[in-house]
């Protein structure tokens, strides 16, 4: 066998510049990792979304709580409040379902 009868393995050749690929990859992730700045502005991210998300349920649970409210300085009763929020929660779910938006949080 000389050099031009032996055939090199082709997958050999296609497997380094990927294994190349993958640590070039690897070394920028963690180098974008332990940016002070990019874990600055995770963190900043993190604590909107979570304040966004405190709002939406403030402004959801604050319609039922004026309703509540109003019910009782009339001199309602308390089943007649729960009837009224049971109404209004399926009324929240109605609306979903008429939007497309899932009742239920996926866990995407």
């Amino acid at each position: 066998m000389t050099a031009q009868t032996t055939r090199r393995p082709e997958r050999a050749q296609e497997t380094r510049p990927r294994m190349v690929r993958y640590w070039i990859m690897l070394a920028t992730v963690s180098h974008v990792l332990r940016d002070r700045g990019f874990q600055a502005k995770v963190i900043t991210g993190v604590i909107g979304v979570v304040a966004l998300a405190q709002l939406g349920r403030d402004n959801q649970a604050r319609p039922v709580r004026r309703a509540a409210s109003w019910y009782s300085k009339l001199g309602v009763s308390e089943e007649q409040v729960a009837r009224v929020r049971e109404a209004l929660e399926e009324g929240l779910e109605d609306s979903k379902e008429m939007l497309g938006l899932d009742s239920e949080p996926s866990g995407r």
